[in-house]
């Protein structure tokens, strides 16, 4: 029997689908090109690992709160360790909106409350933990922003990253790589992966589609030079497809996030969560601002303007 249709015999049985693409060994001067940058690039894919806290209100009753723990890949874009990933992965509102927009629930009134995340942090590839806060979402492009929290007390950490001040052209069927790594029970051993551009949209925004992707990491042409970060595409709240961001775009939010001081996130996380009553006092109980990893979550909002 040919060993190729032998080959997707046994996929067929096992429940499996392989791009055909992905039988066809590409040469050695293709996987040298694949391996050097994964070594350059690896350290720059960390998990970012939060506890998210959703709220959902059914006519007057409320609904128990849903606490996720969420652990999902994420990219380092500059050196202070400023980190995006995609929104829908780490805030389950959205969806959440999505279906009670679906369904109606039998015409009773739903809300659904803010997201509130804790226990936020990146974990490095040598699995140092770095506490950190989220600085800005953008719920149009499906993006989060994640900086770490400033220790005085320490030695100022430098993270390898990915620059997005220079981009790769994208070119219809042209070769480039992602860069990610495995699930944290697979020792999140790096993964590079040859792919393809299979188009461009370039409206409502440029967006490239792959061949083949993973979410919340970065994808490079064989210089070395980022094309974008893969996120999925919402329409009416849901996702819908895989698409790749370009550099620029991801480069405008990500001066804004910048300018976010982490620790003036955790000081006011009320304000930012509530910005009709910025001047109220904290709620009785609410923790106080020595607590402010615990509380940092209430900080996810963007800037205004966007």
């Amino acid at each position: 029997m040919n060993p190729l249709r032998n080959t997707m015999l046994v996929l067929a049985t096992l429940g499996l689908t392989v791009p055909a693409a992905r039988l066809v060994a590409m040469t050695e001067a293709d996987a040298a090109t694949g391996r050097a940058l994964a070594k350059r690039y690896a350290d720059s894919v960390v998990s970012v690992d939060l506890v998210a806290t959703t709220k959902m209100t059914v006519g007057d009753r409320a609904l128990p709160p849903r606490e996720n723990r969420i652990d999902v890949n994420g990219t380092v874009i500059s050196p202070t360790g400023l980190t995006v990933t995609v929104l829908s992965l780490v805030d389950p509102r959205g969806m959440m909106e999505a279906m009670r927009a679906a369904q109606g629930m039998g015409g009773q009134r739903i809300e659904v409350g803010e997201t509130e995340f804790k226990d936020v942090k990146l974990r490095l590839a040598n699995n140092t933990e770095v506490p950190s806060v989220i600085v800005l979402k953008d719920p149009d492009l499906n993006l989060i922003f994640i900086a770490p929290l400033v220790d005085a007390t320490a030695k100022p950490r430098t993270f390898s990253c990915v620059a997005l001040d220079k981009s790769a052209a994208a070119e219809v069927l042209g070769n480039y790589y992602f860069v990610t790594r495995a699930h944290k029970s697979l020792q999140r051993v790096p993964i590079v992966r040859d792919t393809t551009v299979v188009g461009i949209v370039e409206k409502p925004r440029r967006m490239f589609l792959m061949s083949d992707q993973a979410l919340g990491i970065p994808v490079f042409d064989p210089s070395g030079l980022v094309l974008g970060i893969a996120t999925q595409y919402l329409e009416n709240g849901r996702p819908t497809n895989l698409v790749v961001l370009s550099a620029s775009d991801i480069a405008e939010l990500a001066a804004q996030a910048a300018a976010v001081k982490p620790e003036e996130k955790e000081e006011k996380p009320e304000a930012a969560e509530k910005p009709a009553a910025p001047a109220s006092p904290p709620a009785a109980g609410q923790a106080a601002p020595t607590q402010a990893p615990a509380s940092a979550p209430a900080a996810a909002q963007p800037p205004a303007g966007k």
